[in-house]
């Protein structure tokens, strides 16, 4: 059977799974389970220009370096041609480079595989959501592939760290087999290493799954495998970046008790985030946002009109930019702060959520820009965390949809980067401080409370007695003003419509109602 897909996505392969005569999936690793992180090639190019002082090398130059050296060991694999060492390929690189300078080759190998490890690739989620449906059946998994700068060693060693190297039944690469992919020896070995498991096991019960149409698609299909050439609809169209990378739920870079008081309204920690945030920014990205562009929009993600958390990081950080540029640039450099309408309202929790319940419930959720960018801006999209990537996915295909093709790029707080932490992980953060009434009470009354769309929908979910608890608190605390800003915001953001708010909202607005009969001035 052939299962040629020019254009096939995940969900056509998640229904081979169905098939009985596939009984083995071989998989391919770059651009099919795994994409590239964009900050460790920049790490890369940091490494490499300070090691040989290549001052008058842009990063550019660098990456073209690595990219030329690259293709031609990609045609050598192609051909067949013998396999080359990443120890090799780097010092064909310092060739091309032009550096002199003798150098323990070693080092560096061993000095860039630890940068890999630091910042490492991102797993296609397509790919997750296939482990799931694949752990219920009686298949089995490899992965086939070829390797250049990375050897296979040190990708197992990234796989064992996230906890999906048992997934696989083995793992063959080109640098540990000698040869790579079309050469019908490493899809042999595939079928050998499965029949030491399952001796009556056929050519044509493997199926190969890849990117590249030559050497995975047709590779695979001269020995007699099946075929699925597979072009993933689940990658990132824009460079994705983020200050802390959640690998170990019990060893967080950053605290979740700030992380708990930021997602309910604490203004204070929005700006010691922002602060932080802006700080990486400025050291990692600008340097290269300013070489590309003279105009700059800054979005936080999409609200209706009561913000979320991630809006006050966003404004944060916008005023801390601007200052900082018109300390250094003047008024050369033109920076605005943009939003992003949402048009839906939901009551679900998105932090118990996992990654396919999370899209289904915003896929089809409307944005739109409400400050449109100009054609030569450059957007940049600032969100708290990134767990599974929807909300970026989803405002890149209104970009798309929309025809904007402006340069982008998406900054997180923090990133999610092992798959085997559950998506609803997000859930403890956000409640790590917030575990009661009396916790959210203590953001509420504070100085420094913003009004966010957590807190209100939160609040507005409330259980009759919690509910009559917190406002008889909010009025002893005589923060009248407190009323008024949760109903008038909830009110101008449709919550009314929704019939769970229904009981709390006509509390709020009896309550409301007797604080303007007794003459007690409400400020909006």
């Amino acid at each position: 059977m052939d299962f040629t897909k020019d254009n096939g996505n995940w969900s056509d392969l998640n229904i081979l799974i169905e098939q009985r005569s596939i009984k083995h999936y071989s998989f391919d690793f770059w651009n099919t389970i795994a994409y590239s992180n964009p900050q460790f090639k920049k790490e890369r190019v940091k490494y490499i220009s300070e090691l040989f002082n290549l001052i008058n090398k842009e990063e550019e130059d660098i990456n073209s370096a690595f990219a030329l050296i690259g293709e031609e060991y990609n045609l050598l694999i192609e051909s067949q041609s013998s396999i080359i060492s990443p120890e090799a390929l780097y010092l064909k690189v310092i060739k091309q480079l032009n550096c002199n300078k003798e150098v323990d080759i070693k080092k560096i190998v061993d000095d860039i595989e630890l940068l890999f490890l630091k910042y490492p690739p991102i797993i296609c989620s397509g790919f997750l959501n296939f482990l799931e449906l694949i752990d219920k059946g009686n298949k089995t998994i490899s992965i086939t592939s070829n390797t250049a700068f990375i050897s296979g060693s040190v990708i197992e060693k990234f796989l064992e760290s996230i906890g999906l190297l048992n997934k696989f039944k083995f793992c063959l690469f080109s640098d540990r087999e000698n040869y790579g992919k079309p050469h019908n020896s490493i899809f042999k070995k595939v079928y050998l290493k499965k029949k030491e498991f399952e001796p009556e096991i056929n050519l044509n019960e493997i199926i190969h799954i890849g990117d590249n149409l030559n050497t995975d698609y047709n590779g695979a299909k001269n020995i007699g495998f099946q075929s699925f050439h597979l072009s993933p609809n689940n990658s990132y169209t824009y460079p994705r970046y983020a200050i802390h990378s959640i690998n170990d739920v019990s060893k967080l870079s950053f605290s979740s008790q700030d992380y708990s008081r930021f997602k309910f309204g604490d203004y204070l920690v929005a700006e010691t985030f922002a602060k932080e945030l802006f700080d990486f920014f400025k050291i990692q990205l600008l340097d290269d946002v300013l070489k590309v562009t003279q105009s700059i929009i800054i979005y936080s993600s999409p609200y209706s009109h009561i913000p979320t958390s991630s809006y006050y990081l966003t404004a944060e950080f916008y005023k801390l930019f601007t200052n900082y540029l018109n300390s250094i640039k003047g008024n050369l450099i033109k920076v605005k702060l943009g939003k992003i309408n949402r048009s839906q309202s939901y009551i679900e929790d998105y932090g118990e959520m996992n990654a396919k319940q999370r899209y289904n419930l915003i896929k089809n959720d409307t944005y739109s820009f409400f400050d449109e960018p100009e054609e030569n801006s450059l957007c940049i999209f600032i969100d708290d965390i990134s767990i599974t990537g929807t909300h970026q996915r989803v405002i890149e295909n209104m970009m798309k949809n929309s025809n904007y093709t402006n340069k982008s790029i998406f900054i997180y707080f923090a990133k999610l980067d092992n798959p085997q932490i559950e998506a609803s992980f997000e859930n403890n953060l956000n409640f790590a401080f917030v575990n009661s009434i009396e916790k959210l009470l203590e953001i509420i009354v504070s100085d420094t409370f913003k009004i966010t769309t957590r807190t209100t929908k939160f609040i507005l979910s409330l259980k009759d007695v919690d509910f009559n608890f917190l406002i008889e608190s909010v009025l002893k605390y005589e923060k009248y003003e407190i009323i008024s800003y949760f109903y008038n915001n909830a009110v101008l953001n449709n919550y009314e419509k929704i019939a769970i708010y229904e009981n709390n909202l006509t509390t709020l607005r009896l309550a409301l109602n007797n604080l303007t009969q007794n003459h007690t001035v409400c400020k909006n």
